[in-house]
Formats: C-alpha cells, sequence, structure tokens
C-alpha cells in the first residue's frame, strides 16, 4: 500500500510518519520517519506541519534502510539505539582530551614516517584509535568540543584527527557495530596520508590551486591506497574509503567518477565528513565556515554531491547546532553549544557567554534546553538563531580555550 496523505488534524497516536509537508530542519523532529507515540509528538506534529504522508505498512521497530535500492545499510532506530551515553560531556572532556593527544601525536610520527618513506605501524594505529572509540561511545560531545581546537599551523594533520572523530561519531548514531566503527575510523584517520608523498609547498600554498596544482594534489588518493596497500594487516575496506572518499554520489568526483551505489557506505559517509571537516577549518587560502553554515550547505548539496539520506542522518548526528556553535537564546543570551540532546536536535545544552544586554557574565550558566522549556517570564525558551563568531566580539575559539585547556 502506498503512503497516503493526511491532514494533522487527523493524525492519531501509533501511525506512522514517513515524510512531512516541509523539510525535516525546520522541525523538532529527531528522525525523519517515526511512528507517532504520545501527545507531544501528536501536539508538535500539529504545531509544525499543515500535513503529513504516512505509510500503513510500517510500525514502530521495523528496518529501515538509509539506500535508495543500493548496498543497504541499516538507519540508526529511532526508538531504541544501539549506543546510549553513559557519561556527560563534563566528566569525559578529561579523558577525551588524554585520547585526543595521543591519537594527534601518533598522526604526526605516521605522517612523518611515511614522508621519510617507512612504513606505517598498523598496530600502534588501531591501538590508540581504539581510546578515541571508547571515548566517543561515552559521551561523543567531549571530542566534538575538542575538533574545534584546530592546529592552525598542520591543517593535514588535525583533518586526520578530526575526519576520524566524526567518522565514529556518525558510526555511532548509525548503530554500526565495534569492527565497523573501527573499519571506519581507521580508514577515515590515514586517508589523506598519500599527501605525504605531495610537495609541501603545494599543501601550504597560500593562493588558490591552478589546475594543474589540483590534478597533482588528486594524486593523492592513488599514493594513499599504495602506502595502505603496501602496509601489513591494513583490511580492503580502509583501502576503499581512501580510494573513494573524492567521489561524489552524482559521479562528478574523482579518481574514477563513480556515482551512487558504486561508491562504498564507507567512502560515501568519509565523503560527508572530509567535506565537512574541510569547510569548517582554516586553510592556507580559504577561511572557515561556521559548524551550523557548513550544516545548512552540506543540506544544499544532498542529493548531488552526497547520498541525500546520508547527509540528513549525518546533521543528525551532529545535531542543527553542532557543539560549538554560536547561538542566540530568545532571551536575547548569547552562548556557545556545548552538547547535544540525542532525543530533541534543536534543544542542547548552552553555555551563556553574554546577557540579554550583551554584556559578559561574570560566571558563564548553563542552559538545558531539554529541561528548561521556559524563562523566568513564563516565555518559551529557544533557540533563536545561529551566530556567526566574533559577533558581540565573542570567538568560540577563545572560549574552547578557556574552558577545555
Amino acid at each position: 500500500m502506498a503512503k497516503r496523505k493526511v491532514s494533522t488534524d487527523d493524525l492519531r497516536l501509533g501511525m506512522y510518519v514517513s515524510e512531512l509537508d516541509r523539510p525535516w530542519l525546520e522541525t523538532p523532529f529527531l528522525f525523519q520517519g517515526f511512528t507517532v507515540i504520545n501527545e507531544e509528538e501528536l501536539a508538535d506534529l500539529r504545531k509544525h506541519c499543515h500535513y503529513v504522508y504516512i505509510d500503513p505498512e510500517r510500525g514502530a521497530g521495523a528496518d529501515r534502510y538509509l539506500d535508495e535500492g543500493e548496498s543497504a545499510v541499516p538507519e540508526a532506530e529511532a526508538r531504541v539505539p544501539r549506543y546510549r551515553d553513559t557519561a556527560t560531556v563534563e566528566d569525559e572532556l578529561p579523558v577525551a582530551r588524554e585520547a585526543h593527544q595521543k591519537v594527534s601525536e601518533m598522526v604526526g610520527n605516521v605522517m612523518e614516517e611515511i614522508r621519510a618513506g617507512r612504513k606505517i605501524n598498523l598496530d600502534g594505529v588501531e591501538d590508540t584509535v581504539e581510546g578515541m572509540i571508547d571515548s566517543i561511545l561515552r559521551n561523543p560531545d567531549a571530542f566534538m568540543w575538542l575538533t574545534k581546537l584546530k592546529a592552525r599551523d598542520n591543517y593535514t594533520y588535525a583533518h586526520s584527527v578530526d575526519s576520524c572523530a566524526l567518522a565514529i561519531t556518525f558510526g555511532r548514531h548509525l548503530g554500526f557495530s565495534r569492527p565497523d566503527l573501527q573499519t571506519l575510523a581507521v580508514g577515515s584517520l590515514l586517508f589523506d596520508v598519500g599527501k605525504m608523498k605531495l610537495p609541501e609547498g603545494l599543501l601550504n600554498k597560500p593562493d588558490r590551486l591552478t589546475e594543474a596544482e589540483r590534478a597533482v594534489v588528486r594524486r593523492h588518493v592513488d599514493y594513499s591506497a599504495k602506502i595502505l596497500n603496501e602496509t601489513r594487516g591494513v583490511d580492503g575496506e580502509v583501502v576503499q574509503i581512501a580510494l573513494t572518499h573524492h567521489e561524489r554520489y552524482n559521479g562528478q568526483g574523482y579518481p574514477k567518477r563513480l556515482h551512487g551505489g558504486q561508491i562504498p557506505i564507507f567512502g560515501r559517509i568519509a565523503g560527508i565528513i572530509d567535506c565537512y571537516d574541510a569547510i569548517t577549518s582554516e586553510r592556507p587560502f580559504q577561511g572557515s565556515m561556521s559548524a551550523h553554515a557548513a550544516v545548512k550547505k552540506l543540506y544544499e548539496w544532498r542529493g548531488v554531491d552526497f547520498q541525500e539520506a546520508l547527509v540528513e542522518q549525518f546533521i543528525q548526528s551532529l545535531g542543527v547546532y553542532p557543539t560549538g556553535t554560536l547561538v542566540e537564546l530568545s532571551t536575547g543570551e548569547v552562548g556557545v553549544v556545548i552538547s547535544q540532546s540525542r532525543v530533541r536536535r534543536l534543544r542542547p545544552k548552552v553555555m551563556l557567554i553574554l546577557d540579554p544586554d550583551k554584556q559578559p557574565y561574570s560566571i558563564s550558566p548553563a542552559r538545558d534546553l531539554m529541561s528548561e522549556w521556559e524563562d523566568e517570564d513564563g516565555r518559551p525558551l529557544e533557540i533563536a538563531h545561529a551566530v556567526e563568531p566574533g559577533t558581540h566580539g565573542v570567538d568560540p575559539h577563545d572560549f574552547f580555550l578557556t574552558s577545555v585547556m
């Protein structure tokens, strides 16, 4: 039976909502496709939508898939996720910081070994990545904080570490098994190792590359695959991640112009996280984009450069206002998102920096929007909009430095 268009006035508990009358990013619903299980969800649907599409044949707990007839991968379960937070971001931060330092040092060593023509010690890589996985499984927000402290003097090293953290966070959201998380993490950490075979001057060139220079840089994909193939014990899927993370869903990527389901699922995922981290990083020839702006940009590219359902799930894994986003609340207060709600992506925890008059707080209070639904005057408390870094003289990077270190 085909899906049916239903007025939200006619919705009932137990109906499976498969599609809304507007983009899901404009609503508070965490998953696109869910069974209405309580009156609160029913009220929210009626508040945000005039009509929806229901699927009479689907119910709670039914398997759903990310693909459109190709390389099916289980979507994250809306009701019973595989992983749950077992630590607060505050408790996990010191552990995450130690794991982040270890993996950063390891990446630096690996890159220098490759530049010197020596082999990668895969055992050391996998052991170090294990600590990263452990931390992100307990609470991914701590590592997401640390990815904001990007090493501006060496983009390639920082990009490898941050891509690995994003890959684990995304895989956690999708409910991947521990072995799959390990494969995805190692592949994302090492997919750019071939850049060590490129001239340093090309990697750090302060101006945009010429077409000839871009052609040289694109060779890093083949160099990465060769290095990984020559590394003892490397899984074939890790090599595939390196080979396909620059392919694009519409067939306009490189090196083989693969499209759609021709790109392995891990390659499709790696392409998204590689792009997201690149556009949110300071690079020699280009400034960084805020996390919220990057999320909106990825959403524009869905179905073109990247698989639509994967982009939507990636945004859900980060939140519409990713950790580290500067936001203004309905009260006029300005703060930075420090952790996500896994239930309501529009209601994260915010550390306030400026009061309603845009004056700094002497001690920054925190607002957990999942537990605080109204302000002191009984008005709805919510995020009004994202704020560009530097607005009102507030730079989230400075906030991270004082809060995390």
